[in-house]
């Protein structure tokens, strides 16, 4: 045996108790000056337990976290991204930590020796814990919520959209999209050169641009379905009425808003620009999801027959009678305007809404999830994009952040 190593089994996980405002307050100032958490013994749990046993389990027996990093927490945003929660122990006047981070949680042991356990050990303590004081991690259960979260279409559509414009606009800027008909010998050779890698970024921004026109409606549409979801009106009985309505088409469900849902301060005009565009930008979605031909908007040249042979009016250069209909089939103009109608679409709903509904939707826009409370259908974006490892939380001290 390792004399030099301090035995932790279950005894000490039982003997464990709240740290002092004194121990903790001794801890602190070191913590500055060290700008993290010193000690030899140093766990990180993924995957031997969930940290949610780990934290019902503290909560059952400790109550709710008492380390300064969880106050902390509380009164600086940066932290939020760093730390979760966090829990200061004290084991034979040493201190134990316990910190959850997004991806990781750390078991910091604040004292020289090395500590005899490792991560599996951990985990079998904390398991063996649980089944020993079921009774407080039953009330502690009480205390908490459940959630879960989902992918949050609407977010990853506006990011998609937003992604592929870039894209096209950099295709865009860097086609050559006219050029004379070759006929000197260097001209031909540009040709040979060049037309293959020029007619793929022509048809790679023909694609960026169509994806852009058919998804904008959608999205927009997605943030009317959104409203009704959360903010449908009446009794939880009523889910056939909301299915009803989310099925009916958008204008009647844009008309009528106002009157199924709560949170509006004014009704939806039908007549305002932003609803008029979007009407327009449903109809041009719609000529193109259903194949509708429409030769007059997509008149390309103009030529005369005689018995059967061509007349042409105008020559144009071979590159431009190749690329020239795949640059103009599908415009970056158009999917820009398309884009802009949509985005317009939802900050005008937005502007309709009462402030505090507006302000629990407009994050939705961004949150890559959303979350959902077991026992309530509405949604929520409960946290930011941002979450890092629990190495950035030097960098939040060494930045200033350092108020406890």
């Amino acid at each position: 045996m390792d004399l030099t190593r301090l035995k932790f089994d279950f005894s000490d996980l039982a003997g464990l108790e709240l740290a002092s405002i004194e121990q903790q307050a001794d801890f602190l100032k070191g913590f500055h000056d060290k700008q993290g958490f010193t000690g030899s013994t140093h766990l990180t749990i993924r995957e031997q337990v969930a940290a949610s046993d780990v934290f019902l389990y503290l909560l059952g027996r400790f109550g709710p976290p008492n380390g300064f990093l969880s106050f902390a927490r509380s009164k600086n945003e940066a932290m939020k991204s760093v730390v979760l929660w966090h829990y200061t122990l004290s084991w034979r006047s040493r201190l134990m930590h316990v910190v959850a981070h997004p991806f990781s949680l750390e078991v910091v042991f604040s004292c020289p020796q090395p500590v005899d356990l490792a991560e599996d050990g951990f985990a079998a303590l904390i398991k063996e814990g649980m089944r020993r004081h079921s009774r407080e991690v039953a009330i502690a259960r009480k205390q908490v919520t459940h959630w879960h979260s989902f992918l949050n279409p609407l977010s990853h559509m506006l990011d998609a959209c937003d992604r592929m414009l870039v894209r096209a606009r950099w295709l865009d800027a860097s086609l050559v999209k006219s050029k004379e008909h070759p006929v000197t010998p260097e001209e031909i050779k540009w040709h040979e050169l060049h037309y293959e890698e020029h007619a793929s970024s022509a048809s790679e921004l023909s694609g960026c641009c169509l994806a852009v026109r058919m998804m904008a409606p959608v999205l927009a549409e997605m943030f009317v379905n959104l409203i009704i979801y959360n903010q449908f009106r009446g009794s939880r009985s009523v889910d056939q009425e909301k299915a009803d309505f989310t099925c009916a088409s958008i204008l009647v469900r844009l008309e009528k808003l106002h009157a199924k849902c709560d949170g509006f301060v004014r009704p939806v005009d039908m007549r305002s620009p932003p609803v008029r565009a979007f009407t327009d930008l449903m109809n041009r979605r719609n000529d193109l999801l259903h194949g509708n031909i429409r030769p007059s908007a997509r008149k390309e040249d103009e030529f005369l027959m005689y018995e059967g042979m061509p007349v042409i009016k105008g020559f144009r250069s071979i590159y431009d009678r190749a690329l020239g209909p795949i640059l103009n089939a599908f415009p970056l103009k158009d999917a820009e305007g398309d884009y802009v109608v949509a985005r317009g679409l939802l900050d005008y709903l937005l502007e309709c809404l009462e402030p505090a509904a507006a302000a629990e939707l407009r994050p939705m826009l961004d949150s890559l999830d959303l979350h959902q409370e077991r026992n309530d259908k509405k949604l929520k974006a409960l946290f930011t994009n941002i979450f890092v490892d629990s190495s950035a939380l030097a960098s939040l001290y060494r930045n200033g952040s350092q108020e406890p």
